[in-house]
């Protein structure tokens, strides 16, 4: 089974968590990091390291912000931790489609399809009055 750390500022890390075990159950094998005002790098990064090497195999690595110091943290420890993937932008569709299919689907196709419930998560909804709307939810 695939490892998961959710790792962003403040304490959003796990709150999404709470919020995609209320749908799809406790999840094992999975990890929050919170980056909280005042912490410094390398209590991040010692961390992050902790909790990765907690985890065996392939490590799908979330965050909040492309760029943010979680993230960059991550792309830091790369090279040393070539096991993980990591992934930004997350949100509960992407955490859901991740959770359900992580013992199920191959690294690569397991990423496509937590890649592609983030993206399509994001949906705008018009109101249609005439009534017509062809959309189910």
């Amino acid at each position: 089974m695939v490892g998961v750390i959710i790792c962003t500022h403040g304490n959003s890390a796990p709150e999404l968590l709470k919020s995609a075990e209320m749908i799809c159950g406790k999840q094992e094998n999975c990890h929050t990091v919170s980056f909280t005002e005042g912490e410094s790098l390398e209590q991040l990064k010692a961390e992050i390291s902790g909790k990765i090497s907690d985890l065996k195999g392939t490590v799908f690595c979330l965050t909040d912000l492309k760029g943010g110091t979680p993230f960059n943290t991550l792309v830091s420890l790369l090279k040393s931790n070539p096991e993980i993937e990591i992934i930004t932008g997350v949100n509960i569709p992407m955490l859901l489609e991740l959770f359900i299919n992580r013992s199920q689907l191959e690294t690569e196709e397991l990423l496509s399809a937590t890649l592609e419930a983030g993206k399509t998560g994001v949906y705008h909804y018009q109101d249609i009055d005439s009534g017509t709307a062809d959309e189910e939810f």
